[in-house]
């Protein structure tokens, strides 16, 4: 998909392309499997189509913003799919991992980590970003702040409070960890 995208550009939109692919596509990947899981390859792909589309707005040295704005798009896109096909949980469970573990403690767990994303998703985008980008990209929080334009003390401080805010609702509701 990747090369039918860029064989409609120009040769500069086209190398752009290709290039921002060569550097972000594992993260977007990443990204739209944490979001849509088996899904995750036509949600990169439709990010593809649409940066194909505005690649004379992408200005190529600034790195930072081309990975938060690539990411974005992903992002979207794994969501529209998954509003498209009216799921609100990943599509893939790995529940039949381990065939020895009581299917009660699966049912408690599954519950759990629901109402994590459910907390996750009503957080303000200033304390889910940062989560998102710690513990689900693995970035380290001076490139949590290079990206989001903030200070690496900033970023660690909206890490620390996003984590409290869904530890202290969790146990709300009744969840140990």
């Amino acid at each position: 998909m990747l090369f039918f995208a860029a064989d409609t550009l120009d040769g500069d939109s086209k190398r752009k392309l290709e290039e921002i692919y060569k550097r972000c596509g594992r993260k977007m990947y990443a990204a739209a499997k944490s979001i849509c899981g088996a899904l995750a390859e036509d949600a990169v792909q439709n990010a593809i189509l649409s940066m194909a589309e505005n690649m004379d707005r992408i200005n190529q040295r600034e790195t930072d913003k081309i990975d938060g704005y690539v990411i974005g798009i992903v992002k979207n896109e794994a969501y529209d799919l998954m509003r498209a096909l009216d799921r609100t949980e990943p599509v893939e469970d790995d529940f039949t991992s381990d065939p020895f573990s009581d299917p009660t403690d699966r049912i408690f767990e599954r519950e759990a980590y629901e109402y994590a994303v459910k907390i996750i998703r009503s957080m303000d985008d200033k304390y889910r970003t940062p989560l998102y980008l710690f513990c689900v990209m693995d970035r380290s929080l001076e490139e949590i702040a290079r990206q989001l334009h903030i200070s690496r003390k900033t970023a660690g401080t909206r890490v620390y409070r996003a984590k409290k805010l869904l530890a202290g609702k969790m146990k709300e509701a009744g969840y140990e960890f």
